[in-house]
């Protein structure tokens, strides 16, 4: 499988499908294109350092590499953000997970995005409570 290296691909399969999975966040896209499916890795800094960082990097490679081409769906584009237990999941859930995630991601039926109505910031918050009292 090709990887995502540039900061444009990696938006762009941001605008597809969402999926949580206990190590990461499958976001993927279909393509219009014949070329190889392709896969990129976002681990941000607030998962640890960057021994831990590269670590995860690794695992998620792995298990990329462990599924057969039977496994992953054609035409598409993917982006797995870590979480911190990537580290620690067992590998062989770890490759199930993605296993999975790779193909119910590009299902039209997946919710996408908050399932709840955000809030507004403190305050606005403040200001409605002062409008009620």
């Amino acid at each position: 499988m090709d990887t995502l290296k540039k900061r444009s691909e990696f938006l762009a399969v941001a605008k597809g499908g969402r999926l949580g999975r206990r190590a990461f966040v499958v976001q993927g896209i279909k393509r219009d294109t014949e070329d190889a499916p392709r896969v990129g890795y976002t681990v941000t800094k607030k998962t640890g350092n960057s021994v831990m960082r590269s670590r995860i990097k690794r695992r998620l490679r792995a298990a990329v590499a462990e599924l057969t081409t039977d496994d992953i769906p054609q035409k598409a584009d993917f982006v797995l953000v870590a979480r911190d237990s990537a580290l620690t999941l067992p590998f062989q859930k770890l490759v199930t997970d993605l296993k999975s995630g790779l193909t119910q991601v590009l299902d039209p039926e997946t919710p996408r995005g908050r399932s709840k109505p955000r809030r507004g910031n403190r305050q606005t918050q403040m200001a409605s409570r002062r409008k009620q009292g």
